[in-house]
């Protein structure tokens, strides 16, 4: 096999817990969000590694090191990117194909993909034309603009058997794809298929990568022998309890704003995202799950339960509260009035109005303490002492332990209890809890085990090297090279890159599409002097050719040089910062004005790129007039093209001038 299908590791590096991998080689403390310890790659004397857990990558803030968990593994432990990816794939209980059967199963996957993806477009189209009226109609109704119908892809399925089976199976797809991408159903009794969704409004599911992974419908006629809401059924490419509807288009504003809202329904996540509250997310039509959590997780600590006050939606804050507790997360719930939903409130009193709730709502702890005095739990001694322990049974699934003391002081003060007593409860029911988790195996030697190694392990990263024997052959694909010494390379940090390319980087990762088209219009890669922020340029511009935008966190995922990585890998962490370069060129900077940073740069860029053109097309000429071997014809020639290559540069030089003044 020439190297591990993306969708693998793509899957490795999300579930995979940079900071339990690092953990195995660094003592790690939680500092707020991140975490710290002495680097690994260097004798660190004070802590200045730290680790980021939301977006899956390192820093040390001495040395310079820096990635992802693959680059981790293979810096430290001197192992190649495939045998990285399959270590960690190992310990997930993630197979990763072999043979020409599985590699199949993933090019069959992409086909069951290009048809959801198709499907999509199928019922956007559809919506548009005369057969979606009645959807138009529905989802003005809703309030929903044009604007948000496109960015959440709305559609809707026409009231036929078979619109979508005929579309889909012109462009080339077979009835199997379609069934098993949960697009079609099977005649019962008889032969043929016909179209799951029919007469329905559409909601495509993104995942988190933005690909269509599944769809969420709503019948548009009242019908009791059909159910209100339908969903894609489970494929291999869609599991709901492991995909979040809005995540897609709401996880840039939740790294941004440090907290997700989670919602009940589809309606409530378009309807806030549709006034301006972006961080709103929701599950698919099932409950919370621990792999919901853990996916959340990557993106922030702090998460907002608003379900509907009824007896469901209560029931659903309840298990949502253990879940999102257990995977360490900040837990608020936030209270609607009596028969309002996210959706209908947000219509009706606005975002400022919605927003100020959600700064005011209560932590698990009150939310749980309040629900109980309400239903009576704390009238009589025996009620309130049981629901005192339950109360202790959720912190207890904190795995914080500062954090579960603090909540124990907070709920002893609140009902006058002995903290004592309420640690003694809270020790027995950690106690309780450890007990039901499965238990590791310990290792018998502490030392992290090699990866698993396979017969096509070494050609994964490309050609085996030449072996005299087979017996040599086998023990090169099966043994790990030596690990490589940190000391023989020196990461790249900040002081040695020139301030205006590092602070122009600092603007052009923050993915701003104008921004990007207005700085390479004027500049290229090789008008930068660092050989690594030159290559970065040219990362970037290339991304921006062919897909028209860039995402620096994409970056981190891609295979490149050990320089680069580092350079990427300090964007990443640093990107929200000022740098102390554009203050010390406008002391009044306050607040980043990106346009101004970047205009500042290019210009200081451009200018310097400028001089030292005019200085080699000087020294060029020169050599013309001295080089005794030249005609006169191709001398007049060649110094007709230096002369052109300066009105070009005179030309640059104005529209820098007029930049610079703009």
């Amino acid at each position: 096999m020439s190297s591990i299908p993306n969708e693998i590791v793509e899957r490795v590096r999300s579930e995979a817990n940079i900071v339990d991998v690092i953990s195995d080689y660094v003592r790690l403390r939680r500092t707020g969000k991140n975490w710290t310890g002495l680097c690994p790659f260097h004798d660190d004397k004070r802590p200045s590694f730290a680790v980021e857990p939301v977006r899956g990558i390192y820093k040390c803030f001495s040395c310079g090191k820096g990635g992802n968990v693959f680059t981790f593994l293979t810096e430290k432990n001197g192992w190649t990117f495939p045998e990285a990816v399959r270590h960690l794939a190992a310990q997930l209980n993630i197979e990763i194909p072999e043979d020409r059967a599985d590699r199949e199963q993933y090019t069959e996957n992409e086909r069951l993909a290009a048809a959801i993806r198709e499907a999509a477009r199928f019922y956007f189209r559809t919506l548009r034309s005369d057969a979606g009226l009645p959807a138009q109609a529905y989802f003005k109704g809703r309030g929903f603009t044009d604007e948000t119908i496109l960015r959440f892809g709305l559609g809707y399925a026409p009231d036929e058997w078979e619109a979508l089976l005929k579309r889909l199976t012109e462009q080339g797809f077979t009835n199997q794809e379609l069934e098993k991408a949960g697009l079609i159903l099977k005649r019962e009794g008889r032969a043929g298929w016909y179209d799951r969704f029919r007469g329905r409004t559409m909601f495509p599911i993104f995942g988190a990568t933005g690909r269509v992974v599944g769809f969420g419908a709503r019948r548009m006629k009242e019908d009791p022998d059909q159910p209100k809401y339908i969903n894609t059924p489970e494929t291999s490419i869609y599991q709901k309890s492991r995909v979040l509807y809005g995540l897609f288009q709401a996880k840039d504003a939740i790294r941004r704003r440090g907290l997700a809202l989670f919602v009940e329904g589809y309606a409530d996540v378009i309807s806030l995202h549709q006034a301006g509250v972006d961080t709103a997310i929701a599950t698919c039509g099932t409950a919370m799950t621990p792999d919901h959590a853990e996916l959340i997780a990557r993106y922030t600590n702090r998460v907002v339960l608003i379900f509907d006050s009824d007896r469901a939606g209560e029931a659903a804050t309840e298990r949502g509260i253990d879940v999102l507790l257990r995977q360490g997360l900040d837990v608020s719930v936030m209270r609607l009035p009596n028969g309002e939903d996210p959706d209908t409130f947000v219509q009706k009193f606005g975002a400022k109005e919605f927003e100020g709730r959600v700064a005011s709502s209560v932590s698990f702890l009150e939310f749980r303490a309040r629900a109980m005095k309400n239903a009576g739990d704390f009238d009589a001694p025996e009620r309130k002492a049981d629901a005192i322990r339950h109360i202790v049974g959720a912190i207890a699934l904190i795995p914080d332990t500062l954090k579960r003391e603090l909540y124990v002081q907070k709920l002893a003060a609140d009902y006058h209890l002995p903290e004592t007593l309420l640690s003694q409860e809270l020790a027995r029911a950690v106690g309780t809890q450890t007990a039901r988790r499965p238990r590791p195996i310990p290792a018998a030697n502490p030392t992290p085990p090699l990866p698993e190694s396979t017969p096509d392990a070494a050609a994964a990263d490309g050609p085996p090297e030449p072996a005299t024997s087979a017996s040599s052959q086998q023990g090169a694909a099966s043994a790990a090279p030596a690990p490589a010494s940190p000391a023989l390379r020196q990461a790249i940090t900040q002081s040695e890159l020139p301030p205006e390319e590092f602070g122009l980087l600092k603007v052009l990762v923050r993915g701003d599409q104008q921004l990007l088209e207005h700085v390479f219009a004027h500049i290229d890669p090789d008008d930068f002097t660092h050989h690594v922020t030159r290559e970065l340029v040219g990362v970037i511009l290339a991304h921006y050719v062919n897909q028209r935008s860039f995402v620096l966190d994409d970056l981190l995922m891609e295979e490149m040089n050990p320089e680069l990585r580092d350079l990427v890998t300090l964007l990443a962490i640093e990107r929200e910062t000022i740098s102390t370069h554009w203050s010390r060129w406008d002391p009044e900077l306050r607040e980043p004005n990106y346009w101004k940073i970047a205009r500042d740069c290019l210009v200081r860029i451009a200018k310097a790129s400028e001089r030292r053109q005019f200085q080699t097309i000087q020294e060029e000429l020169l050599k013309l007039e001295n080089d005794p071997t030249l005609q006169e014809e191709e001398r007049e020639e060649k110094k007709m093209m230096y002369f052109q290559r300066i009105r070009e540069l005179n030309d640059w030089h104005r529209n820098l001038s007029a930049l610079q003044e703009g």
